[in-house]
């Protein structure tokens, strides 16, 4: 299965069962939920677990990168793939890092925003920016 296959699936898999604006928004959840994961893991050291979180993060915005339709808004697919790209280059090169808490809170922000514009159009409720849990130093 090539790179693109697999978040391509999921996001069919979420969209068959129902409708493409609210599959859209259980992805960002996802890939929020995993980036909150990916902060727990790393704070108790189990990193391995913690790049798993991130990469299956990342894969969800890839998938959602390759399910843009330029032909339906060219400006705006535009607009979603630049964000996308960012976020998914941001997190992996927060990975490791010392302030990756602070990095991947920061991405969480970006991507809550962008997940309640899509709840927003799809006529759900929107979510609040839960703040960052205190970091645990060992």
């Amino acid at each position: 299965m090539n790179q693109h296959a697999q978040p391509l699936a999921a996001y069919r898999r979420v969209a068959a069962q129902v409708h493409p604006l609210v599959a859209v928004v259980k992805l960002y959840d996802e890939a929020i939920r995993q980036l909150r994961l990916a902060i727990l893991a790393a704070q108790d050291r189990r990193h391995e677990e913690s790049h798993a979180c991130i990469t299956k993060s990342s894969t969800i915005l890839r998938g959602l990168c390759h399910c843009l339709r330029f032909d339906k808004g060219e400006e705006v697919a535009q607009q979603l793939l630049k964000a996308y790209t960012y976020n998914i280059m941001a997190i992996h090169t927060a990975y490791g890092r010392r302030d990756a808490t602070a990095r991947y809170e920061k991405i969480i922000r970006h991507l809550t925003g962008l997940r309640n514009s899509w709840a927003e159009i799809a006529g759900m409720t929107p979510k609040t920016i839960v703040p960052p849990a205190p970091a645990i130093r060992r």
